[in-house]
């Protein structure tokens, strides 16, 4: 039981009156809160819209809301959803490094329901719900009644920078190197020329040196030239290609010619691949992915346009659950790795959007108290998100158990079920004996936590609102 206090003169009718008016109207409010989630309307798309002009070169801005008016080097982020405003925008990467070509900044955009009363955010969106204008998404989470989106800019247009140096090493013949500058793509096309013959070229590496000595099977001065050029679709899509960068010579006389052994290809930029149908390519009730080069994607992830998908050795896109190094993911139907809140046989459970805070992307939340935005949650052994009264450690919790977007939350404050009336403390503790809020001293079942009202505890009189005067 918790301590009382001496007991002090009964107040005055009117101030009794007064008071029980005013607390009636915290227990309406509460109730109606509640009530009112279970009428409001979910948000089932969300559209957002990214206004760029990043230029390579220059740094992260800060981020223009509400707003589509840029100038050159700002980027601005509003809603058009009508339901829902910008309320915060922040790059996840604050790195003062320049950006690059082809580079696409990632930003969190924090959503605001504009009467949370009438439209909620729901705990989970897929891809296909979240339309991204001038960006492309990466995830979606809720956080309290905000949502959360994770998303790229699109990639900024602009040539990348030419290496900063090249030279022959002088410890290995023929061998030529090249500095990488740091506006980069991370590939690079290289040419061997004997005077202004070209011999030799290499349309692309991600290297910074490449051995040219069994190309130099005759004598003369020889040079080469080095430029970045784009390598990844995303690149080739916004990025250009840079300035040519040429050598010294390199003197090759008859005791040093090669014997053209170690010779690539004669024309290495020219590889066979497949005449086979490329991408997804289904076979009965069996999915898999193939490559250019024909091979198959076999025991490894796969991201494909912005979604991950698991292959067994087999080459079989899984779905389902699966357990990989002793952390649980589910893959959809479609194969694609669920991440944040998802229903599954009418269970939520919460897979990690992101890889952080010691979470990997796609890995499922599970056995005991989580931290979820502001949140707290509660989770099963096998991931199953929990709802309703529980006890742990001798305390007794409630996790919400209406159907709406605050499902499975840690209650705080009054609550009221069925008609009775609990009192959660700070820590979701439910209270139990006699217990003080706002001044005034309640008593609440030991056996069950549900208020008194209208009768005697051991001697002191609780009213109708569960009060008791001194």
């Amino acid at each position: 039981m918790k301590k009382k206090s001496k007991i002090p003169d009964r107040r005055s009718r009117h101030g009794r009156e007064m008071f029980l008016l005013l607390l009636s109207g915290v227990l309406l409010f509460q109730w109606g809160k509640i009530d009112a989630f279970a009428a409001a309307k979910e948000i089932k798309t969300v559209n957002i819209r990214v206004t760029s002009k990043l230029e390579v070169g220059s740094k992260l801005p800060d981020i223009k809301l509400e707003t589509t008016t840029v100038s050159d080097g700002e980027v601005a982020v509003d809603a058009s959803g009508g339901k829902y405003s910008v309320s915060e925008a922040e790059w996840t990467d604050k790195s003062s490094n320049e950006l690059k070509a082809a580079e696409e900044p990632q930003m969190k955009v924090t959503l605001e329901p504009e009467d949370v009363s009438e439209d909620y955010f729901v705990s989970s969106y897929k891809k296909a719900n979240v339309k991204i204008s001038g960006g492309t998404f990466v995830s979606a989470r809720r956080d309290g009644d905000e949502l959360v989106v994770t998303l790229r800019v699109k990639g900024i247009k602009g040539d990348y920078a030419a290496p900063e140096d090249a030279w022959w090493n002088e410890k290995s013949l023929g061998q030529a190197k090249w500095e990488k500058p740091d506006n980069t793509s991370g590939y690079y096309e290289v040419q061997l020329y004997r005077g202004k013959t070209k011999v030799y070229s290499v349309s692309q590496t991600s290297a910074v040196q490449y051995n040219f000595y069994p190309y130099m099977t005759k004598t003369g001065e020889y040079t080469f030239k080095v430029r970045t050029v784009p390598g990844t679709d995303s690149q080739k899509k916004y990025g250009g290609k840079s300035e040519w960068i040429e050598s010294g010579e390199l003197s090759i006389t008859d005791r040093y010619v090669s014997d053209g052994k170690g010779q690539q290809s004669k024309n290495p930029s020219a590889k066979r691949g497949t005449t086979d149908k490329v991408g997804w390519v289904k076979k009965g009730n069996i999915w898999n992915y193939r490559f250019p080069d024909g091979s198959i994607c076999r025991g490894t992830w796969q991201s494909v346009n912005g979604y991950w998908y698991y292959f067994d050795v087999n080459g079989t896109m899984l779905t389902g659950w699966q357990k990989m190094e002793n952390d649980w993911y589910y893959l959809y139907g479609t194969g694609e790795m669920a991440t944040g809140w998802a229903k599954i046989n009418g269970q939520w459970y919460y897979f990690w959007p992101l890889t952080e805070n010691g979470h990997t992307q796609g890995t499922m939340a599970y056995g005991g108290w989580k931290i979820i935005g502001a949140d707290y949650y509660f989770f099963r052994e096998d991931g199953s998100l929990y709802t309703g009264w529980l006890e742990q450690n001798g305390s007794w919790y409630y996790l919400n158990t209406l159907d709406n977007s605050l499902q499975g939350v840690m209650f705080t404050g009054w609550l009221i079920r069925e008609g009775k009336t609990y009192f959660l403390d700070a820590d979701g503790v439910m209270a139990a004996g006699w217990y003080q809020v706002d001044g005034n001293w309640y008593y609440f079942w030991p056996d069950s936590g549900e208020m008194a009202k209208n009768q005697y505890i051991n001697g002191f009189y609780v009213n109708g609102d569960g009060i008791w005067y001194r």
